[in-house]
């Protein structure tokens, strides 16, 4: 009995591995009661168990690098709209170098230039620095792609009514379409498009209504109500410019003529948003921003054209606020300038 007991014990000691037994005491009086306790042996085969542990490892692993191939379509998204204004931006001054090329600097090419070119170049340079910086979900951004897609749009409708035209031109509005759609979606839906807050029509209406309420609002401080006036002004020439196309499509239908009154309306339109996000921008007392700042400066060149080509000078009342304006944006936008380089 004894040596069976014996090579029960040897067994029992050479199958189960010291660190897998736990041992419990308790002291009861000066006598300590041990108990040991035996794991119970699995009915698993090595190659069981080296298979479970695989599988772990490999699941730990797919997580891992669908956490990497989620966060390289971003990164990837993010490039490629970035890639996108800085292409607008490119193609819109070319546009602007190619027309100086052929004809010199006369005041039709500046006019041009300063008036349909320099605006959406600007806005598309701001808007790509936006992007890189993961800003295009903000209110003042989401508007600025609106509005570069409004210029796109009605950009290839005058293209289509001149028949060809500016080829050059016409890649600047594709390209204004499809990016500024992009970066709009992205800055609705966030760069991975699972977004379950919003939809882009959702917020496409709530910002008109946010838009509306803060073009009738009282504004909030002096330069707002600068800006909101110059936004009323910028809007009455817009209204002022469509109901001139209405009443030539009355009288004429739609015809290559059109062409030359839509861009200007088109413009126009363009510049309504831009002074009205300085408005906004204003009530939040956010004008120290870069992105106002460059606002200012691009509405001031926009406001000066306006004086000099489509208004009659300074002899006129439209021509002689224009000029004003312009003054106005570009005062605010040195003052904020040298403010943030003296703070």
């Amino acid at each position: 009995m004894n040596h069976l007991f014996f090579l029960f014990l040897s067994y029992v000691l050479a199958v189960v591995p010291q660190e897998a037994c736990s041992f419990s005491s308790s002291s009861i009086g000066r006598r300590r009661i041990v108990s040991l306790t035996l794991p119970s042996i699995s009915t698993s085969t090595p190659h069981q168990y080296k298979s479970s542990r695989l599988s772990l490892f490999s699941s730990a692993n797919g997580e891992d690098a669908s956490s990497i191939s989620s966060d390289k379509k971003i990164e990837g998204r993010k490039n490629r709209v970035v890639i996108g204004y800085k292409a607008m931006m490119i193609t819109y001054l070319a546009v602007g170098l190619r027309s100086i090329a052929k004809v010199g600097l006369t005041p039709s090419i500046f006019h041009m230039i300063g008036g349909y070119i320099v605006m959406p170049a600007g806005v598309s340079y701001i808007m790509s620095g936006a992007a890189t910086h993961d800003r295009l979900g903000s209110d003042t951004y989401k508007r600025l792609n609106l509005a570069l897609l409004e210029y796109g749009l009605i950009g290839l409708s005058i293209i289509s009514l001149g028949k060809g035209g500016n080829k050059l031109l016409s890649i600047a509005y594709i390209l204004s379409v499809i990016n500024s759609l992009k970066g709009y979606a992205y800055g609705v839906l966030g760069w991975d498009k699972q977004s379950t807050e919003t939809t882009l029509i959702k917020d496409l209406m709530n910002g008109t209504k946010d838009t509306i309420k803060g073009f009738l609002s009282m504004p909030k401080n002096v330069k707002a109500a600068g800006y909101l006036v110059a936004t009323f002004f910028v809007t009455f020439l817009k209204l002022e410019k469509l109901w001139e196309i209405v009443k030539f499509i009355q009288a004429n239908s739609i015809t290559a003529e059109l062409s030359m009154s839509l861009a200007r309306f088109n413009r126009l339109a363009f510049l309504t948003l831009m002074v009205y996000t300085l408005k906004d921008a204003a009530d939040r007392d956010r004008l120290g921003g870069t992105t106002f700042i460059q606002l200012n400066y691009l509405c001031s060149l926009a406001m000066g054209i306006q004086c000099a080509f489509n208004s009659g000078g300074l002899t006129t009342p439209s021509g002689a606020l224009s000029a004003a304006f312009s003054l106005f944006f570009a005062f605010n936008g040195v003052a904020s300038y040298m403010k943030n380089q003296y703070a």
